[in-house]
């Protein structure tokens, strides 16, 4: 009981750090969004190297087979990462974390087509639950007659679906490579791929807006990418697909929270009423009885043989957000 309630701890906390993430991009003067992730994936992964190193697990770390897929994810990674707080940047962290947790529509429709799996009524119910979200989240106040083409409104807009459909590609690839890698290896991998194709943002920013950012690069690095995702990884690992799925859904919750206490960003009833949707849709899947979906949208990894009762999930979003 006690063990269960600490990683139910863990992964309310970790959930309540990657909330946090509009607070930091508000923080930060002057740099692209490229440069921005390069720095925070840069001193969240010498975190999570030094605690390997630390617990001595740096030797998991070994390159095994499918090292292509891991390339892939890294794509995926910075694709997600990159979609996501372009979003923030021109809707505010609100709207972009819900837009985001729209992957399990996209999954909805690749898990059949990629995977052969059949859709559910379930799925199906959480596709038109998720789809009505997206329609009042991404609903001007003023309407949708009110929205120019060409606007920071959509261009938002379609950066935070687009985040959501690299989301989905991140979470299939994750589920392929499980079996050869586990969460924190596959995290330090997709890092410094990621790394490696965001240097050149890094390499442009002056020294002067660098040194001014530094700290607050430093916290949001260590923050969402070490701590965050290390409670993140123990805390799914220890609690049922159900209670995990359900308990993730403090993200979104956090992030609004924050959005509006600390930022003051204004929270408009669309916005309230889409998140309900969006959230249904997630609730609707997490009772699903679809194995192979369960386990492409939750990351949980389910014993075949049915002799444990529940599930163990797997690493959810390496993106941390």
């Amino acid at each position: 009981m006690i063990a269960a309630s600490k990683h139910h701890l863990e992964l309310l906390t970790a959930c309540v750090i990657y909330g946090t993430v509009g607070i930091f991009m508000e923080s930060l003067n002057e740099m692209s969004v490229g440069s921005i992730i390069f720095y925070r994936v840069l001193f969240g992964l010498s975190a999570i190297l030094c605690y390997l190193a630390i617990t001595g697990n740096l030797s998991q770390l070994a390159l095994k087979r499918k090292k292509r897929y891991l390339l892939l994810l890294g794509i995926l990674y910075v694709l997600q990462m990159f979609s996501y707080y372009t979003a923030i940047r021109y809707l505010g962290a609100s709207s972009a974390v819900l837009l985001l947790y729209t992957d399990p529509i996209y999954l909805t429709f690749l898990a059949p087509v990629l995977l052969g799996e059949k859709n559910t009524k379930k799925t199906i119910i959480a596709l038109f639950l998720g789809l009505i979200g997206v329609f009042y989240v991404t609903r001007p106040e003023g309407g949708f007659e009110q929205l120019e083409f060409g606007s920071n409104y959509l261009k938002g807009v379609v950066f935070g679906l687009a985040g959501g459909l690299f989301s989905s590609g991140v979470i299939i690839s994750v589920r392929y490579l499980r079996n050869e890698y586990n969460g924190l290896t596959q995290l330090v991998w997709q890092s410094v791929i990621s790394l490696v194709f965001l240097s050149p943002f890094a390499a442009s920013v002056p020294g002067h807006v660098l040194s001014e950012n530094i700290y607050t690069l430093m916290l949001f690095g260590v923050l969402i990418t070490g701590v965050g995702a290390v409670l993140y990884i123990r805390g799914v690992a220890g609690v049922s697909a159900i209670t995990g799925s359900i308990l993730t859904l403090l993200e979104p919750v956090s992030c609004i929270f924050f959005d509006y206490t600390v930022l003051g960003s204004p929270v408009h009833s669309g916005m309230l009423l889409g998140s309900f949707f969006i959230l249904a849709a997630a609730v609707v899947i997490s009772f699903d009885n679809s194995v192979l979906l369960r386990k492409l949208i939750f990351r949980e990894k389910i014993d075949s043989s049915k002799k444990t009762p529940g599930w163990k999930k797997e690493l959810l979003r390496p993106q941390e957000k």
